[in-house]
């Protein structure tokens, strides 16, 4: 959301967008949460923008953000004289501000408190601005008070209808093998909305309506069965060079061409991958967040594949599916589970329309 109301504000390419840890961050916790914090926050902004990142926080917060290579400025918070991360900390080498006082200005009703700061001319700033973004239109956080639970009865209702019931599979010939392991409906709808701000922010990002990425995702993690664990464990052992995997059981070598098409379009930035690379971004795929934005990515080229216009906001119903269909591959296999999925969207897209219209 930071890249999205930095280019609604107008600001332009280069501006640094500093992200604040205002509190006395131990060392312990700078290692554990903080570092892996701007890990991502570095990844998203750097793949997504060309936005620069800044730290805002204590001397030793600064300085090992700045360290790890995931802050280009910082703005210290020396008015926290009593942190831990201050005393005896000398100033990071990268400072671009430091809070030194707090003033009064105006005086009765009018007056207010502000932060007197020095610059040290690393970051100017801006003194002018681009026009701003439209966000007409673009899908919300769900509404989880109003619709969670509306949404679960119906999408448990819709799968049930087609022989995914609330665990399981249709029976012992069932041929995904659903019914062996895996996981509940009710698991897979809740790990997609504990990442419903994921799944928002891309599709803003990507100006196209959020359901479309969350469909194959909520279905891979329903279907999830022992095959996959053992293709996965193939993999770790080095028997196999790749599987599908993760969150969206996405292959790395479809990652790998879908992430290239979206840098070829300057749709995301960072450097082409290569054949090479396959083992990293398997392992990539690991983490929920990369794998969710790689299924985002590849549903942007899945259009290129098919020939047909890069899914929008008004993207048709004959459109969306036939990109549903292309996650799975070609032939009547995808056929079928596009047709499978196209009903799940539309309960998905529904409870997403009511929140963003509401």
């Amino acid at each position: 959301m930071a890249i999205e109301w930095a280019q609604y504000h107008g600001f332009k390419p280069g501006s640094i967008i500093y992200f604040a840890v205002d509190y006395d961050a131990m060392d312990g916790e700078v290692t554990d949460y903080v570092i892996p914090h701007f890990r991502g926050v570095m990844r998203t902004i750097g793949e997504n923008s060309s936005y620069g990142v800044g730290v805002y926080g204590p001397r030793n917060v600064c300085q090992r953000v700045a360290d790890a290579g995931y802050a280009a400025a910082s703005f210290v918070s020396d008015m926290s004289s009593g942190f831990s991360g201050n005393l005896g900390y000398p100033m990071p080498t990268n400072w671009a501000f430091d809070q030194i006082v707090t003033l009064t200005v105006g005086s009765g009703a009018g007056a207010i408190e502000i932060d007197k700061n020095i610059a040290s001319g690393r970051d100017t700033g801006q003194g002018d601005f681009d026009p701003g973004s439209a966000t007409d239109g673009l899908d919300t956080d769900l509404d989880k008070a109003a619709y969670q639970a509306s949404m679960l009865t119906d999408v448990k209702s819709y799968l049930t209808s087609i022989g995914v019931p609330e665990t399981g599979g249709d029976g012992w010939t069932d041929s995904d093998w659903a019914t062996l392991g895996g996981i509940s409906t009710t698991k897979a709808f809740e790990l997609v909305l504990s990442a419903d701000w994921l799944f928002t922010s891309l599709a803003r990002q990507l100006k196209l309506r959020k359901a479309l990425i969350q469909a194959p995702v909520l279905w891979e993690l329903r279907k999830l069965n022992p095959l996959d664990f053992v293709a996965d464990e193939a993999v770790k052992l080095g028997v196999k060079d790749d599987s599908s995997t993760g969150w969206g059981q996405i292959f790395a070598w479809v990652t790998i061409d879908a992430r290239n098409y979206c840098m070829q379009q300057r749709i995301i930035n960072g450097t082409p991958l290569t054949g090479s690379d396959t083992r990293t971004v398997w392992d990539n795929l690991q983490d929920p967040l990369y794998n969710i934005r790689s299924v985002s990515y590849l549903t942007v080229y899945n259009a290129h594949q098919l020939g047909i216009s890069r899914p929008g906001l008004n993207t048709g119903a004959a459109d969306t599916q036939a990109l549903l269909a292309r996650y799975n591959g070609t032939g009547d296999d995808a056929a079928k589970y596009g047709r499978e999925l196209m009903g799940l969207y539309n309960v998905l897209e529904n409870y997403n329309q009511l929140s963003r219209t509401t």
